[in-house]
């Protein structure tokens, strides 16, 4: 019986030292009549085997145990290794290939450590290789009863090999009824051999095609591997270009990789800036291929010299016609004000969504970003773990689109800083993005409004957002991978309303992103308690808190991004992504971090790191814990999550009504002894007493008195202090009784005209207390 084994590969390709050259297999002068044709230009194509520099493949030469290694370990994309062989040290020209294949137990070497890489390696050898690496990936166990007229010579360590590899049909005999498991193998024979292995595998069109760097672009313009020009195909007959502009500074092709979501996969590509003996950085550009279709494609550099250089990402389209630019500026200004928390947010949003034209019909869109620049930075720890942030220095927007009779190309310019990593996204799709220009004006205003949260520095390895500055390292223009933003519940509620093909993309790109922040957890159906990344100088001072440590808001809003995610497209690994965080809660008891009220009640800390202090309860924090213990305990009937949401909600009323200030407002926390600090969000909490009363009666409970008092006394603070209330929080008073106190807020306060109002099928209640759940940390650690 077969098994399918996922597992995570790095594709590694033959060292320069062996003067190979990614040469096009239609290039290949010799093999163009040969018997192996085919499968000798599938795997150059795909990077197993490579050409040389003359433009030949040489079929007919001999292999070495070290070669056939390599051509294994780059067609399974075997992940690195370390080796131990004497004869194969660090630094020589096969050492990444050698340590990969003998950690995957390809190859095991002499009892003295030797690998005899150099040695040429016989058909034998290969069936024993073969068949390692058959077991690799499954239970490949059957026998052949072999026929051979020289079966009796072979060597008993390799008899079973070649059984199971005849019986495969992967090594097979010759014209003249032999094995010939003494002669030395060829490249041809070595092609065809690991071409039929990866067949039985099933791994033969998984394997990407990554093409070798061309100094303009265009196939075989460079038989140079070190060229100012690569191209990636994208599929579709589209292709992605990175160009270095400032002259003398190559690219030098070293390794690619996949790592597969959920309705997503990554194909990363790894290049070397400047020649490769001596590189002054690194470029990786991620293609984030969607089941949809589209691609999102990243680009990083990380530049470790002085000079600030300067690249570019080409999109060209052949056959179009014409292009339009919608940029989002159109639609008004960034308004940047001074925050007490966060300061100012110096970013945006992306430049727009072009769109390619052949004839009349849309061909292509491309949503265009700005390019950022930032210095990451960390602080380390004595317990050995530590704190990262990025120190952002630019955002950069230069574009240019060229346009002929039959071509578009779109060109995203990039400040290569040095010391520095620079970062650009772009989103391809050969559909619209938005098929309602109704929901893209809607976007591209919220946009301009909201460019603080949403839809601007997109990474492959997540969002980064204006972090407060209080992180640590300190960094005014701090920004990280806030969980409260990773998370694309913002984006999901989007698409529910609207069906918009962005809006999709950007969900998907979301679980992609929290996937690379686990490890993989998410994709395999493990999702985990997140963790922060960064250190709040607020929580170390007062309880000891470092990072990483767990954020009960960013977690209660992640999971209920993911279970969402998981219902509306129906994702089994997402089916349950709530209940970790749920037992979680329950959990907290247990570990004494909570603030005991009463006998039977307590309130959940709001942060939770091993060996801190317990930390402080915010009042929309507990009442965020206790709905989500309810949703789980509707979803699996459990008891335990019913009973730890009822202690929270007993809590929460006995301290009622110390909740309430002098001016009517609420208290934002209260700490272990019991004093109340802090002054609540304008309208964040009363959204989440909305919300819990709704709740309460889904589940047949009788609504709380108290949680009644606390809407009317922060609904009247508002109202009293003339501040806007959005239109959907008013619809949830209203559906709750309190009409008396939307009259008199609609008669009091006529200020609030020019504030956009989102489209009311977009979002609702959990709109608004989800996404602001990002705010919380944030605002959060000033108080």
């Amino acid at each position: 019986m077969r098994k399918t084994v996922m597992v995570i590969f790095l594709m590694i390709t033959l060292p320069l030292s062996y003067m190979h050259s990614q040469v096009k297999a239609e290039e290949l002068s010799d093999v163009r009549d040969h018997w192996a044709k085919n499968q000798i230009s599938t795997l150059v194509n795909k990077n197993v085997i490579s050409g040389f520099e003359n433009g030949t493949f040489q079929p007919n030469a001999p292999v070495t145990r070290g070669q056939f290694i390599a051509f294994l370990v780059r067609g399974l994309r075997l992940p690195p290794g370390e080796t131990g062989f004497k004869d194969v040290t660090r630094g020589s020209s096969l050492y990444d290939e050698m340590a990969a294949g003998k950690r995957a137990g390809l190859i095991v070497g002499t009892k003295e450590g030797y690998s005899k890489a150099n040695a040429p390696v016989t058909r034998a050898d290969v069936a024993v290789m073969i068949d390692r690496a058959l077991q690799l990936r499954g239970d490949y166990t059957e026998l052949d009863q072999l026929d051979f007229d020289d079966q009796g010579t072979i060597p008993a360590y390799a008899l079973q090999s070649i059984q199971r590899t005849v019986k495969y049909g992967i090594v097979l005999g010759t014209k003249e009824n032999k094995i010939n498991h003494k002669s030395t193998a060829t490249r041809a024979e070595s092609a065809v051999f690991v071409y039929r292995m990866l067949e039985v595998l099933n791994e033969l069109e998984g394997l990407p095609t990554s093409p070798p760097p061309s100094n303009n672009g265009e196939p075989g313009a460079s038989k140079n591997i070190s060229s100012s020009e690569v191209a990636i195909p994208i599929g579709d007959g589209n292709q992605v270009k990175i160009r270095m502009n400032t002259s003398g500074v190559p690219l030098h092709y070293k390794k690619s990789d996949e790592f597969t979501h959920i309705h997503s996969k990554d194909f990363n590509y790894y290049y070397d800036m400047g020649y490769k003996q001596n590189p002054l950085g690194f470029l990786r550009v991620t293609l984030r291929k969607l089941d949809n279709g589209d691609t999102f494609i990243f680009s990083r550099f990380i530049h470790n010299g002085d000079n600030t250089y300067s690249a570019s990402i080409i999109l060209p389209f052949e056959q179009a016609s014409s292009y339009s630019l919608k940029r989002i500026d159109s639609y008004g200004q960034v308004k940047r004000e001074h925050d007490d928390t966060i300061g100012i947010d110096p970013t945006s949003h992306p430049i727009g969504l072009l769109s390619v034209k052949s004839g009349q019909e849309t061909a292509h869109q491309v949503m265009m970003s700005k390019n950022y620049t930032s210095i990451q930075r960390e602080k380390p720890y004595a317990n050995g773990q530590k704190s990262v942030v990025r120190e952002f220095l630019d955002e950069f927007e230069g574009y240019k689109i060229y346009s002929s009779s039959s071509a578009v190309s779109m060109q995203l310019d990039m400040k290569v800083t040095g010391k520095a990593i620079s970062e650009s996204w772009a989103l391809l799709s050969n559909e619209p993005l938005f098929q309602d220009s109704y929901y893209m004006d809607y976007w591209f205003q919220r946009s301009v409004d909201e460019y603080h949260t949403i839809n601007k520095w997109l990474t492959a390895d997540g969002v980064y957002t204006k972090l407060p500055w209080s992180i640590e390292p300190g960094y005014k223009l701090g920004f990280g991978r806030n969980l409260g933003y990773m998370q694309g519940g913002i984006y999901l509620r989007a698409y529910n309303g609207s069906s918009e093909r962005y809006f999709y993309d950007l969900v998907m790109n979301s679980i992609a992103d929290l996937d690379v922040f686990t490890n993989g957890a998410i994709r395999s159906g493990d999702v985990p308690v997140f963790k922060t990344e960064y250190t709040s100088t607020w929580l170390k001072n007062a309880y000891g808190t470092t990072a990483p440590y767990i954020d009960t808001r960013h977690n209660e809003n992640t999971a209920l991004f993911l279970k969402n995610a998981g219902e509306t497209f129906q994702i089994p690994q997402l089916a349950k992504a709530n209940q970790k965080y749920a037992d979680f809660l329950v959990d907290q008891k247990a570990i004494g971090n909570v603030i005991k009220i009463t006998s039977s009640s307590h309130l959940i800390a709001d942060y939770y790191a091993p060996g801190s202090k317990t930390t402080h309860v915010s009042l929309n924090h507990a009442l965020g814990e206790m709905r989500f213990l309810i949703e789980t305990y509707l979803q699996t009937n459990d008891a335990k999550y019913l009973k730890t949401a009822k202690e929270i909600k007993a809590a929460v009323e006995h301290l009622y009504p110390r909740w309430i200030r002098d001016d009517g407002d609420l208290w934002y926390q209260v700490n272990g002894n019991l004093v109340f600090n802090g002054r609540d969000y304008e309208w964040l909490t009363l959204v989440d007493l909305l919300a819990s009363q709704e709740l309460f009666e889904d589940i047949g409970m009788v609504s709380s008195s108290i949680f009644d008092s606390m809407i009317r006394s922060k609904t009247e603070y508002l109202i009293h202090t003339n501040q806007y209330i959005k239109s959907s929080i008013l619809e949830m008073l209203s559906e709750q009784g309190y009409t008396d106190l939307v009259e008199k807020y609609k008669n009091n306060v006529t200020s609030s005209s020019n504030i956009l109002e989102e489209p009311k099928e977009l979002v609702g209640e959990h709109d608004i207390y989800e996404v602001d759940g990002a705010v919380d940390t944030l605002e959060e650690l000033s108080k």
